[in-house]
């Protein structure tokens, strides 16, 4: 079964407990992987495992192991990185496993960094009989209005009107500032403030400057700017471990493709940016920075308050990960 990422709340609950998630819109692709996690979540899906291109070889035992649940009576997503190429053999075999589609104790989710598939594939034609497949492509300028007020549910429907107008003629065609501007008005938005600026200015301004002095490797200033927004502004807490999830997302993705300078415009670096964030991957390979995902999932759970990190630990390891990151 193949359906457009923003029909995807249509499909979820017919769907078998498998995705492929495919298309030209890094952010729909997240958004959607973002979207499942949070349904499966609800139904249990506490524990999650991440496969890499390196790690193909454990899929299937990964799967037989986790297909019974765990001990604490938890469910498991297997999440599978495939981040350019042709689908390998160890993601196709996943549909040879005897009774895939019936084992309710796991979710498997297959991020594909393709942009589009042929239909009459064997192997697409082998996934939609046991999957269903989230085509996350470019959307047309309506498709982004509609896409933009879908994100603004918290909103008042009149604020909500406004700010989808706003953030689409600022921003169109750029899905990637769009979502950056729905994030900043999650953590900043009240109904009892009718005309918030949607800019770079003021508060908003410095959550942002931290990707700039990270990829530029300025150790002090990056902390200066946690520091500043611990002391004055700390509800950014889950923007600046969002920003940190972006640059290690974008610097991986980028090691994972020959072509890093057409991974990086693909993510929506700016081009100005380019020159920076190259440097800052040679600075960071991937054997260093790939652990470091799941430090950001523990980081934005914490954000949440969903451990039992305090608060002063959560900082600390904030401050952490910037140093690991620029350090030289």
């Amino acid at each position: 079964m193949i359906c457009e990422a923003a029909a995807l709340n249509k499909y979820i609950e017919k769907s078998p407990n498998i995705f492929f998630i495919f298309g030209a819109e890094i952010v729909l692709r997240n958004h959607t992987r973002d979207q499942i996690n949070k349904f499966f979540k609800k139904d249990g899906f506490t524990e999650k495992k991440i496969l890499n291109e390196k790690e193909y070889s454990d899929i299937e035992k990964t799967i037989i192991e986790n297909a019974g649940g765990s001990l604490f009576g938890s469910k498991t997503i297997i999440e599978i990185l495939h981040n350019s190429g042709k689908i390998p053999k160890e993601i196709i075999n996943i549909f040879e496993i005897p009774n895939i589609n019936q084992m309710n104790n796991i979710v498997i989710l297959i991020r594909s960094g393709l942009e589009k598939i042929n239909k009459n594939t064997k192997w697409v034609k082998k996934m939609d009989a046991f999957s269903l497949l989230v085509d996350c492509k470019k959307l047309k300028s309506y498709e982004e209005k509609v896409w933009i007020k879908n994100q603004l549910e918290f909103m008042e429907e009149a604020h909500a009107k406004d700010y989808t107008n706003r953030i689409a003629d600022i921003f169109s065609g750029n899905l990637i500032a769009q979502a950056n501007e729905i994030n900043i008005l999650k953590l900043t938005y009240s109904k009892d403030i009718d005309n918030k600026k949607i800019d770079g200015d003021g508060a908003e301004f410095l959550p942002y400057e931290l990707e700039d002095k990270i990829i530029e490797l300025n150790t002090n200033y990056a902390l200066r700017i946690i520091k500043s927004i611990k002391k004055n502004d700390d509800h950014y807490a889950p923007l600046l471990v969002w920003i940190l999830g972006k640059i290690i997302n974008t610097s991986i993705n980028a090691h994972q493709n020959k072509n890093k300078k057409m991974s990086l415009e693909n993510s929506g670096v700016w081009n100005n940016k380019i020159p920076n964030y190259m440097n800052f991957i040679k600075k960071n390979t991937l054997q260093k920075i790939m652990p470091l995902q799941k430090k950001i999932y523990e980081l934005d759970l914490a954000a949440k308050g969903l451990t039992g990190i305090t608060k002063d630990q959560f900082w600390q390891e904030l401050d952490n990960m910037v140093i690991e990151l620029t350090s030289r």
